[in-house]
Protein backbone atom coordinates (compact mmCIF):
# COMPACT_ATOMS: atom_id res chain seq x y z
CA UNK A 1 0.00 0.00 0.00
CA UNK A 2 0.82 3.55 -0.39
CA UNK A 3 -0.57 7.39 -0.67
CA UNK A 4 0.98 9.10 -3.44
CA UNK A 5 0.63 13.06 -4.29
CA UNK A 6 -0.07 13.85 -8.19
CA UNK A 7 2.66 16.48 -9.31
CA UNK A 8 -0.39 18.64 -10.08
CA UNK A 9 -1.48 18.85 -7.06
CA UNK A 10 1.72 20.91 -5.78
CA UNK A 11 1.32 23.36 -8.92
CA UNK A 12 -2.51 24.36 -7.76
CA UNK A 13 -1.53 24.59 -4.26
CA UNK A 14 2.25 25.86 -4.52
CA UNK A 15 4.45 25.17 -1.45
CA UNK A 16 1.42 22.99 0.40
CA UNK A 17 2.87 20.06 2.84
CA UNK A 18 0.92 16.64 3.90
CA UNK A 19 1.90 15.57 7.40
CA UNK A 20 1.09 11.66 6.60
CA UNK A 21 1.31 8.64 8.91
CA UNK A 22 -0.06 5.10 8.84
CA UNK A 23 -1.21 3.94 12.46
CA UNK A 24 -2.25 0.05 12.50
CA UNK A 25 -4.50 -2.29 15.19
CA UNK A 26 -5.08 0.59 17.48
CA UNK A 27 -8.38 0.43 19.70
CA UNK A 28 -10.75 3.26 19.40
CA UNK A 29 -13.79 1.28 21.00
CA UNK A 30 -12.01 2.14 24.35
CA UNK A 31 -12.65 5.69 26.21
CA UNK A 32 -9.51 7.54 26.44
CA UNK A 33 -10.30 10.42 29.43
CA UNK A 34 -6.50 12.21 28.25
CA UNK A 35 -7.92 12.95 24.70
CA UNK A 36 -10.84 14.07 26.13
CA UNK A 37 -8.54 16.73 28.01
CA UNK A 38 -6.90 17.55 25.29
CA UNK A 39 -9.55 17.91 23.10
CA UNK A 40 -11.65 19.82 25.46
CA UNK A 41 -8.56 22.60 26.41
CA UNK A 42 -7.77 22.57 22.74
CA UNK A 43 -12.14 23.76 21.77
CA UNK A 44 -11.75 26.38 24.78
CA UNK A 45 -8.34 28.11 23.36
CA UNK A 46 -9.85 28.22 20.02
CA UNK A 47 -13.09 29.78 21.57
CA UNK A 48 -10.88 33.15 22.55
CA UNK A 49 -9.33 33.73 20.10
CA UNK A 50 -9.84 37.05 18.58
CA UNK A 51 -11.88 38.09 15.33
CA UNK A 52 -13.63 35.39 13.03
CA UNK A 53 -12.18 32.01 11.88
CA UNK A 54 -12.59 33.60 8.24
CA UNK A 55 -9.71 36.46 9.33
CA UNK A 56 -7.67 33.73 11.19
CA UNK A 57 -3.83 34.33 9.73
CA UNK A 58 -3.86 30.35 8.97
CA UNK A 59 -7.71 30.53 8.03
CA UNK A 60 -6.77 33.14 5.19
CA UNK A 61 -4.27 31.09 3.04
CA UNK A 62 -6.85 28.98 2.42
CA UNK A 63 -9.49 30.71 1.40
CA UNK A 64 -6.56 32.39 -1.28
CA UNK A 65 -5.83 29.20 -2.73
CA UNK A 66 -9.33 28.48 -2.89
CA UNK A 67 -9.67 31.52 -4.59
CA UNK A 68 -6.78 31.06 -6.77
CA UNK A 69 -8.44 27.67 -7.62
CA UNK A 70 -12.03 28.81 -8.52
CA UNK A 71 -13.85 27.48 -5.41
CA UNK A 72 -16.30 29.45 -3.31
CA UNK A 73 -15.00 29.51 0.32
CA UNK A 74 -18.57 30.30 1.41
CA UNK A 75 -20.33 26.91 -0.30
CA UNK A 76 -16.96 24.78 0.49
CA UNK A 77 -14.69 26.20 3.11
CA UNK A 78 -12.04 24.47 4.51
CA UNK A 79 -12.42 21.66 7.55
CA UNK A 80 -10.26 23.94 9.40
CA UNK A 81 -12.32 27.14 8.64
CA UNK A 82 -15.38 25.28 9.92
CA UNK A 83 -13.61 23.56 12.87
CA UNK A 84 -12.98 27.02 14.05
CA UNK A 85 -15.92 28.37 13.31
CA UNK A 86 -17.49 25.86 15.26
CA UNK A 87 -15.22 26.24 18.13
CA UNK A 88 -15.23 29.89 18.42
CA UNK A 89 -19.24 30.00 18.92
CA UNK A 90 -18.48 28.31 22.58
CA UNK A 91 -20.33 25.87 24.34
CA UNK A 92 -19.21 22.14 24.59
CA UNK A 93 -17.44 20.49 22.64
CA UNK A 94 -18.74 17.69 20.37
CA UNK A 95 -17.56 14.34 20.40
CA UNK A 96 -17.11 11.96 17.90
CA UNK A 97 -14.88 8.99 18.98
CA UNK A 98 -11.08 8.67 20.48
CA UNK A 99 -8.79 9.22 17.03
CA UNK A 100 -11.40 12.04 15.32
CA UNK A 101 -11.02 13.83 19.26
CA UNK A 102 -7.51 13.75 19.15
CA UNK A 103 -6.80 14.91 15.69
CA UNK A 104 -9.74 17.40 15.88
CA UNK A 105 -7.35 18.48 18.90
CA UNK A 106 -4.26 18.72 17.12
CA UNK A 107 -6.18 20.88 14.04
CA UNK A 108 -7.59 23.14 16.37
CA UNK A 109 -4.30 23.33 18.31
CA UNK A 110 -2.31 24.34 14.90
CA UNK A 111 -5.16 25.76 12.87
CA UNK A 112 -4.42 23.64 10.45
CA UNK A 113 -6.73 20.45 8.50
CA UNK A 114 -5.96 17.09 10.17
CA UNK A 115 -7.77 13.97 9.74
CA UNK A 116 -7.64 10.34 8.68
CA UNK A 117 -9.20 7.81 6.75
CA UNK A 118 -9.80 4.12 7.62
CA UNK A 119 -7.91 2.17 5.93
CA UNK A 120 -9.64 -1.33 6.66
CA UNK A 121 -12.14 -0.74 4.27
CA UNK A 122 -10.37 0.37 1.33
CA UNK A 123 -9.03 -2.09 -0.99
CA UNK A 124 -6.63 0.09 -2.88
CA UNK A 125 -3.85 2.65 -2.59
CA UNK A 126 -4.66 6.19 -1.47
CA UNK A 127 -3.81 9.18 -4.03
CA UNK A 128 -4.56 12.77 -3.72
CA UNK A 129 -5.23 13.72 -7.24
CA UNK A 130 -7.85 15.53 -9.13
CA UNK A 131 -10.75 13.92 -9.89
CA UNK A 132 -11.59 12.30 -14.02
CA UNK A 133 -14.68 11.12 -15.18
CA UNK A 134 -16.18 7.95 -13.56
CA UNK A 135 -14.97 9.35 -9.71
CA UNK A 136 -18.07 8.74 -7.58
CA UNK A 137 -18.54 10.34 -3.81
CA UNK A 138 -20.66 8.70 -0.74
CA UNK A 139 -21.71 12.02 1.53
CA UNK A 140 -22.34 10.91 4.96
CA UNK A 141 -26.08 12.54 3.70
CA UNK A 142 -26.52 10.42 0.73
CA UNK A 143 -27.87 7.09 0.38
CA UNK A 144 -25.68 6.32 -2.39
CA UNK A 145 -22.14 7.47 -4.40
CA UNK A 146 -22.70 10.33 -6.45
CA UNK A 147 -20.49 10.81 -9.92
CA UNK A 148 -17.83 13.73 -9.16
CA UNK A 149 -17.10 16.36 -11.26
CA UNK A 150 -13.56 15.96 -13.67
CA UNK A 151 -11.15 18.81 -12.04
CA UNK A 152 -11.36 18.97 -8.39
CA UNK A 153 -8.42 17.91 -6.15
CA UNK A 154 -9.42 15.36 -4.17
CA UNK A 155 -7.91 12.21 -1.99
CA UNK A 156 -9.03 8.84 -3.34
CA UNK A 157 -8.98 5.11 -3.95
CA UNK A 158 -9.71 3.85 -6.89
CA UNK A 159 -12.76 5.51 -8.32
CA UNK A 160 -13.77 6.36 -4.71
CA UNK A 161 -13.55 10.14 -3.85
CA UNK A 162 -12.76 10.26 0.03
CA UNK A 163 -12.69 14.26 -0.19
CA UNK A 164 -14.92 16.64 -1.63
CA UNK A 165 -12.35 19.83 -2.99
CA UNK A 166 -9.37 18.74 -0.83
CA UNK A 167 -10.18 19.32 2.38
CA UNK A 168 -13.95 20.27 2.15
CA UNK A 169 -15.92 17.02 3.44
CA UNK A 170 -15.09 13.07 3.93
CA UNK A 171 -16.97 10.63 2.36
CA UNK A 172 -18.72 7.33 3.95
CA UNK A 173 -15.56 4.62 2.81
CA UNK A 174 -13.31 6.63 4.75
CA UNK A 175 -14.73 7.72 7.87
CA UNK A 176 -13.43 6.67 11.24
CA UNK A 177 -15.78 4.38 13.28
CA UNK A 178 -14.95 3.17 17.09
CA UNK A 179 -13.92 -0.31 15.28
CA UNK A 180 -11.70 1.22 13.03
CA UNK A 181 -7.84 -0.37 13.23
CA UNK A 182 -5.17 1.13 10.68
CA UNK A 183 -5.88 4.42 9.54
CA UNK A 184 -4.07 7.05 7.65
CA UNK A 185 -3.42 9.94 9.64
CA UNK A 186 -3.20 13.31 7.38
CA UNK A 187 -2.44 17.26 7.95
CA UNK A 188 -2.47 19.75 5.47
CA UNK A 189 -0.02 22.73 5.58
CA UNK A 190 -0.37 25.63 3.48
CA UNK A 191 3.20 26.73 1.92
CA UNK A 192 2.70 30.43 3.44
CA UNK A 193 1.82 28.78 7.40
CA UNK A 194 5.39 27.33 7.34
CA UNK A 195 7.34 23.99 7.38
CA UNK A 196 8.07 24.54 11.35
CA UNK A 197 4.22 24.12 12.01
CA UNK A 198 4.28 20.94 9.72
CA UNK A 199 7.20 19.52 11.71
CA UNK A 200 5.15 20.25 15.24
CA UNK A 201 1.98 18.86 13.91
CA UNK A 202 4.36 15.49 13.06
CA UNK A 203 5.72 15.54 16.42
CA UNK A 204 1.93 15.41 18.16
CA UNK A 205 0.80 13.30 15.62
CA UNK A 206 3.66 10.62 16.60
CA UNK A 207 4.06 11.50 20.42
CA UNK A 208 0.00 11.39 20.79
CA UNK A 209 -0.53 8.30 19.14
CA UNK A 210 2.03 6.77 21.25
CA UNK A 211 0.65 7.96 24.52
CA UNK A 212 -3.11 7.62 23.26
CA UNK A 213 -2.97 4.33 21.61
CA UNK A 214 0.41 2.55 22.45
CA UNK A 215 1.33 3.47 18.37
CA UNK A 216 4.38 3.59 17.28
CA UNK A 217 4.44 6.03 13.92
CA UNK A 218 7.25 8.02 11.92
CA UNK A 219 5.21 10.30 9.96
CA UNK A 220 6.31 12.08 6.63
CA UNK A 221 6.23 15.34 5.30
CA UNK A 222 5.09 15.37 1.62
CA UNK A 223 5.72 18.12 -0.82
CA UNK A 224 6.48 18.65 -4.93
CA UNK A 225 10.14 17.11 -3.69
CA UNK A 226 8.30 14.02 -1.94
CA UNK A 227 5.31 12.69 -3.83
CA UNK A 228 4.71 9.35 -1.74
CA UNK A 229 5.13 6.97 1.02
CA UNK A 230 4.56 3.28 1.18
CA UNK A 231 3.77 1.01 4.27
Amino acid sequence: MHFTVAPEVFERFPGMMIVAAVARGIDNAERRPAIEVEWRAAWDAAGQVDGTAQQHPRVVPWREMWKDNGISSKHFPSSIQALLRRAMKGGEPFEINPLVDFYNAISLNHVVPAGAFELDRLSGPVELRVTREGDTFHSLDEDVPLPVPAGEVAYASGTTILTRHFVWRQSVEGLIRPETHDVLLLSEVAGQVGREVAEAVADDFRAGMATHFGASIEPAILSAEQLSISW
